[in-house]
């Protein structure tokens, strides 16, 4: 009876393993089939952040072949670059576009939507509005792409649950956003980029000095070269060079050896200087192995610094962005005023100044003929510029200019008086009739008593000194073909040559402001502008002892210029410039783009003056800013620090109370480039 009741109860085991097995079953079937879906959903979203990825960077470079700053981007301009507000299936979208770009880097990755047996899809939407609608809270975007893929997959132990297929999806979203550049100070020149003449240069030293992007306590003069201005977070709480987002220099030149490419002037191979004074940055980022040296009890801080081998880091920050364009329409001209022997008369002591093309002109006393003298704008002691001013000297018609940024231009360049009152707009200083060492294109020292500048804060002011071949071969034209209204106009046969020039600014007290990007509330910045934000002080690129490429059919160029994308072409020979030494314009380059042997260089002459610049310092890499003894340099109020950026390719500093004060910038660098954003 034992052996009867053992029996039972093993039948029943038998029932319920089997019952048991079936559950097993299907949990091991659930697990299978998660499993599986779980790599192809892995795969789907490889798949859709490659393609999103890829239709946002060829969108991007899209703008760059065709000359378009990526905020100036439209739907269709370029033609390759597509939106579509609703998803569509990749099958059905506009070949050579960037979206089918994006399509087939899918199909690369896995998502065949072309093959009608395909279980998999793949579908794409873009635009230019922000934020996109699958990521609210992005800001500052150009343009975006979302990508979806869909696959549907057979299920295999699930199936016994009655679950027989599946569908796995993903979904990513790649922008073109801004991005903001913290440093406060980029020293751009590389070992072998040299400087030639030097106003202040001390007694016994030869110029050219090459790879020293910062040196303070130079020349002749006395004092400890502005190690007495203030500057939170130095050591003792002064600098003379006070960067507190940071500083980055380009060089890589190393003290006890001279190299080819390194200068032993101003004390030794340093990639920077510091004399009886001290450069503060919160981070100081050099090149390589570039040294750091100093005297007198210079002070470099922290020290030692972050040295980096990422030649990203030491690119122009604006590498890619075309040079800012003038706000005229294509196929238009600005109207032009021209002014005899370029006087604004002192009767229009502060009526307002309009937005025109200003050049200097005188009659031939012998024949009556007009002569375009290429003197410079001379203003009267009370002078405003509106975008609602006249012409108070003959006027020739034209088209109009941007309302929300008016440009105006002045052939010959500008001599300020008393005081100036700058409105929103671009003013381009269009270079200079002399090639004398020093002559200026924008002098604001009014016989050394120094001229009292001011500009628009809600929108900004954006200085651009240049020639008068500034924007060859862009939409609007360049110089060279809207100063033909000018020539038509006046009867004669050409402008006279205009040469880059340098800037005077003896005792002079400037107060200006950068272009506010089109979001903030007040500005009137066209929305193309926004890659400009921050820029109030700009130096044609073509006004440097290196050469930035330029438009193949640019005057000079070679089979190297490619167009206008801020990265340097010109070099000694290939080796040199593959390593990022020896960069130099050639003979041929320096006669197309006018440059002088002191026209890279902007230097504050010895006296009191003081600029207050808020928002983005602009020179191109080869060019230089020099502080002659005194009490001059880039202050806000004397002590206070300016929320500015500069980028330049060198800064010196004499001795006496010269000083670069920065804070932290408020109206910073953005510079733009693609990212997943979901």
């Amino acid at each position: 009876m034992g052996e009867r009741r053992k029996t039972r109860r093993s039948g029943q085991a038998l029932v319920l393993v089997t019952l048991g097995l079936i559950a097993m079953m299907g949990i091991m079937g659930l697990a299978v089939d998660l499993g599986w879906s779980f790599f192809v959903q892995k795969q789907a979203q490889a798949a859709a952040d490659g393609a999103a990825l890829a239709a946002a960077q060829e969108a991007m470079q899209s703008a760059r072949t065709a000359g378009i700053q990526v905020t100036a981007l439209q739907c269709g301009n370029p033609a390759s670059v597509l939106c579509q507000a609703t998803p569509v299936p990749c099958g059905s979208v506009t070949t050579t576009s960037n979206l089918e770009n994006g399509c087939l880097y899918a199909k690369a990755n896995g998502f065949d939507y072309t093959s009608s047996s395909s279980r998999q899809n793949v579908t794409v939407a873009s635009g230019v509005t922000a934020p996109p609608p699958t990521a609210p809270g992005v800001m500052n975007i150009v343009y975006w792409v979302t990508v979806r893929t869909v696959q549907t997959i057979p299920q295999l132990f699930s199936a016994v649950l009655g679950n027989s297929t599946g569908t796995v999806s993903a979904i990513a979203t790649a922008a073109i956003v801004g991005s903001v550049l913290p440093a406060s100070f980029y020293g751009m020149n590389h070992a072998g980029d040299c400087i030639p003449y030097l106003q202040g240069a001390p007694n016994g030293v030869t110029v050219p000095a090459c790879g020293l992007d910062v040196v303070t306590g130079t020349g002749n003069g006395g004092g400890n070269g502005g190690g007495t201005l203030s500057c939170p977070g130095a050591p003792g709480g002064t600098a003379n060079l006070c960067a507190p987002s940071g500083i980055i220099l380009a060089s890589d030149c190393q003290a006890g050896s001279l190299s080819q490419n390194c200068s032993s002037t101003f004390g030794g191979q340093y990639a920077g200087y510091a004399n009886n004074g001290t450069v503060y940055g919160s981070s100081i980022t050099v090149k390589a192995t570039g040294a750091l040296g100093g005297t007198n009890n210079g002070v470099w801080s922290p020290s030692p610094p972050t040295y980096s081998s990422v030649a990203k880091t030491f690119e122009d920050p604006y590498q890619g962005t075309p040079q800012p364009p003038l706000q005229v329409p294509p196929g238009s001209q600005l109207p032009a005023c021209g002014l005899p022997s370029g006087l604004v008369p002192s009767s229009n002591n502060g009526a307002p100044l309009g937005p025109y093309q200003y050049f200097s002109y005188h009659v031939n006393n012998s024949t009556g003929q007009n002569v375009l003298d290429g003197l410079p704008i001379t203003l009267p002691s009370n002078a405003t510029f509106s975008a609602s001013g006249g012409c108070p000297g003959k006027l020739i018609s034209g088209s109009g200019t941007s309302s929300g940024l008016p440009t105006y231009v002045f052939y010959g360049g500008l001599v300020t008086g008393d005081t100036v009152s700058f409105g929103a707009g671009q003013y381009v200083m269009a270079g200079t009739n002399s090639s004398a060492t020093g002559a200026t294109v924008f002098n604001a020292n009014d016989g050394n008593k120094g001229s009292t500048i001011t500009g628009d804060s809600a929108t900004g002011t954006m200085f651009i000194f240049t020639d008068g071949n500034y924007g060859y071969g862009q939409p609007w034209g360049g110089l060279a073909t809207q100063s033909q209204v000018i020539t038509s106009g006046m009867g004669v046969a050409a402008m006279p040559q205009l040469y880059q020039g340098t800037l005077a600014f003896k005792n002079a007290n400037m107060t200006l402001y950068g272009l506010v990007n089109s979001t903030n509330t007040g500005s009137n910045l066209p929305y193309s502008m926004n890659s400009y934000q921050g820029i109030v002080w700009w130096q044609d690129r073509r006004n440097s002892v290196v050469g930035y490429s330029e438009p193949s059919s640019y005057p000079g160029c070679d089979s190297l210029c490619t167009g206008d994308n801020g990265t340097v072409v010109y070099c000694q020979d290939t080796a040199e410039c593959n390593s990022g030494k020896g960069e130099t314009l050639p003979p041929a380059m320096y006669t197309a783009n006018n440059v002088t042997t002191s026209s890279p260089g902007i230097a504050m002459d010895a006296g009191n003056g003081n600029i207050a610049l808020h928002g983005v310092y602009y020179q191109p890499r080869g060019a230089w800013m020099e502080f002659v003894h005194g009490t001059t340099g880039f202050t806000c109020g004397g002590t206070t620090n300016c929320p500015l950026q500069v980028v330049t390719g060198a800064l010196i500093e004499d001795t006496g109370g010269t000083g670069l004060l920065l804070s932290g910038p408020t109206n910073p660098i953005v510079t733009y480039k693609t990212s997943l954003i979901q």
